[in-house]
């Protein structure tokens, strides 16, 4: 008979989960995810287009970039700023400056912009946009119709016919001295070209007719186009409301730039640094927490009797002098004892267990009313006197 043949198993060690992994080397999980959320800025910084609505690197529905492709093919330089003090145009003259989306705009960037002595575009409209050019303009209600006609004596106007409407609208009074374009039913105009001393100062309230999606309908390219393409350079500012810095312009003696900033602006890269500072401080966050984990039952290491904690918070309350809050504990635990001799249940309104108290001692209801839940004691004295005669009520409540 042979021996029986004997296999030995042995079991293989569990692999801790990655929240183990985790708990034994934070710093690791931590360097990795950090890691990766860097990396995911540089590849989406690196990128050549953005999505910000109004600008021209931005090929999505929203953005501007057919507007500035088209320009460029008809040989205008087009180049787009972030900070108002970065623009440095170094001929006004034959520089159309275009402002998109104007409502970031401070008072002093108004009214640089304003000082700027060539054309201005604003794509879309604001009041103090419209204010400073000085011509009885101001913001109106939103015109009704979705399809609005010139009927105005401006060319580049009369060559679009017709654009769509919807957004804001340009109101005006009897003496503006304006152009006033594509009106809806209401006499708010979409479209306004003001002449002054300085340049031409052109409003387009609508600021989606020069968007990706809508730039092929109806006359929108037309008027859009015009009104842009009518020097060799164009300057396109994208409204931030992380700036606050102001137009710069024309050449000093030197030959350089003239830079007239405004001295309370933020340095360039400030929001790059609130990013890392709250990048910062959410890894710190996440380095330092605790985990919360299911709550432990622990023996304490002595048995407090029941009357030392009562002396102890009688002491506490004695200490802090709160009458108020000794009195009201006191009176609830008499209130909970004689109701419960009486069959008043807790939830019982107030005046049931004065009434109940009333039939059982022979004493007023008022008087009753007053000891159980009348105004807090003003001192120490005349707590103890509130405790001698809730004794005596509860008493006469248990008495035989």
């Amino acid at each position: 008979m042979s021996a029986p043949v004997t296999t030995g198993y042995v079991s293989a060690q569990v692999r801790p989960s990655i929240a183990t992994q985790a708990r034994r080397s934070p710093l690791l999980f931590v360097g990795v995810a950090l890691f990766i959320i860097i990396l995911t800025v540089l590849i989406t910084q690196s990128r050549p287009s953005d999505f910000r609505p109004y600008s021209i690197d931005n090929s999505a529905p929203e953005g501007t970039r057919a507007v500035a492709q088209i320009l460029r093919k008809q040989g205008i330089s087009v180049s787009q700023i972030g900070l108002l003090s970065s623009a440095h145009i170094a001929d006004p003259a034959n520089t159309t400056l275009v402002i998109a989306d104007p409502h970031y705009l401070l008072e002093s960037q108004v009214a640089s912009i304003a000082a700027y002595p060539g054309d201005i575009v604003y794509l879309g409209i604001s009041q103090e946009a419209l204010t400073s050019a000085d011509a009885a303009l101001w913001q109106a209600n939103t015109p009704s119709g979705p399809t609005l006609s010139a009927r105005c004596d401006d060319a580049d106007a009369l060559a679009a016919q017709q654009i769509t409407g919807g957004g804001d609208g340009i109101g005006s009074g009897p003496d503006a001295d304006a152009e006033l374009c594509f009106a809806d039913t209401q006499g708010n105009a979409s479209f306004a070209r003001v002449e002054t001393d300085l340049g031409t100062r052109t409003f387009i309230a609508q600021p989606a007719i020069a968007t990706n999606g809508e730039l092929d309908e109806l006359g929108n390219a037309a008027l859009t186009l015009r009104s842009m393409g009518q020097r060799s350079t164009l300057t396109w500012y994208l409204g931030d409301f992380t700036d606050s810095s102001v137009l710069t312009w024309g050449t000093g003696g030197d030959g350089a730039p003239k830079v007239d900033a405004n001295p309370d602006f933020l340095p360039p890269g400030t929001t790059d640094a609130l990013f890392a500072l709250a990048l910062a401080a959410l890894v710190a966050a996440l380095w330092r927490a605790r985990r919360f984990g299911p709550l432990v039952t622990e023996p304490l290491p002595v048995v407090v009797r029941s009357s030392e904690a009562t002396r102890g918070r009688a002491r506490l309350y004695r200490r802090a002098r709160a009458t108020g809050r000794s009195s009201a504990a006191l009176r609830a635990l008499a209130a909970v004892r004689m109701g419960r001799r009486l069959g008043v249940p807790r939830a019982a309104h107030r005046a049931a267990l004065v009434t109940a108290i009333e039939r059982a001692t022979g004493r007023p209801g008022a008087d009753v009313d007053a000891l159980v839940y009348g105004p807090p004691p003003a001192n120490e004295a005349e707590m103890m006197h509130l405790v001698h005669q809730l004794d005596q009520l509860e008493s006469e409540v248990h008495r035989p």
